[in-house]
């Protein structure tokens, strides 16, 4: 039986369109074109090896706002007991710092962060509060009329001391866009701080590729040189116990292992991509490193 005219250019469009699909996948691998999450995805690259993180029932969630005069706003925020503490109760504090595009509702409802801290605590970490709270989109750092680093510093240590929380001493943990602003918040005041954990931490080698990728992230080249740039702020976050996790295929990935960190073995790149399930495999690690650090400095 001989093959027809429309056979052949039937398989001439569908060989053209895994060849269109394979060049592409070639392009976005190379960061040459928006999707690599999409083709990591269609690959398998982000597929968790394991069972999902454990979680358990969680305590009890406060949700409640404040006036910060640093954001000139009213700013919500969460705080995450563990099962059986009340209100009120004197535990150590790990700030929760959202993405870009998220807010202090986000590391709750989305990662269930809450549900991750109870199965940490049931299996023997010392416990902690969670506190999340909304840093808005302006990077974590000091714009002109958005100043959410000092309202992280300053402003809501103050209403954690209204819960009868301590600030004096506490970790903080973010992810994406506000894993760098962990990192940043920590080099502020090291001694502050028993820990700092970041997940795919947003950070950029220039004011180009920060530009390239979000153009709202940094003002000006000058903003980025002061508070993007990560060479002028790693050496601080020395002699603090870190943890840095990011997936071979995030787009973070490159700039994140080119940068010279104080403790190079606080880096982990494991299988995975910039996304919730990523960040909610890394919490049982991360969570016990919170816990011990905090037990231990505030004692």
């Amino acid at each position: 039986m001989g093959i027809s005219r429309r056979s052949i250019i039937l398989g001439s469009a569908v060989l053209g369109t895994a060849a269109g699909v394979a060049g592409w996948g070639l392009l976005a691998d190379a960061r040459l074109v928006p999707g690599r999450s999409a083709v990591d995805s269609l690959f398998g690259r982000c597929d968790l090896p394991g069972d999902p993180p454990p979680e358990a029932e969680p305590g009890l969630v406060v949700r409640a706002s404040f006036y910060s005069a640093s954001r000139a706003r009213s700013v919500g925020y969460a705080l995450a007991y563990p099962p059986g503490v009340k209100a009120g109760a004197s535990l150590p504090v790990c700030l929760v710092l959202h993405g870009f595009g998220d807010d202090f509702r986000s590391p709750i409802d989305g990662l269930r962060y809450h549900r991750l801290l109870a199965a940490a605590v049931a299996a023997g970490v010392p416990p902690f509060v969670l506190a999340t709270i909304d840093g808005g989109q302006a990077w974590w750092h000091p714009r002109p009329t958005d100043d959410p680093l000092t309202m992280l510093m300053t402003d809501f240590p103050v209403v954690l001391a209204q819960h009868g929380l301590p600030s004096s001493v506490m970790a903080v943990l973010g992810y994406s866009m506000g894993g760098y602003g962990a990192m940043l918040a920590a080099a502020q005041a090291p001694k502050r701080f028993a820990a700092v954990v970041a997940n795919s931490p947003a950070l950029w080698l220039s004011y180009d590729d920060a530009r390239g990728a979000n153009a709202t992230a940094f003002d000006s080249a000058d903003d980025w040189r002061r508070w993007g740039d990560p060479h002028t702020f790693l050496d601080s976050l020395r002699g603090v116990p870190m943890r840095v996790d990011c997936g071979a295929s995030d787009p973070f990935e490159p700039a994140l292992t080119s940068l010279r960190f104080p403790d190079p073995a606080a880096v982990h790149v494991t299988k995975g991509c910039h996304e919730y399930g990523f960040w909610r495999s890394m919490a049982p690690v991360q969570l016990r490193l919170i816990g011990s650090a905090l037990a231990h400095k505030t004692t």
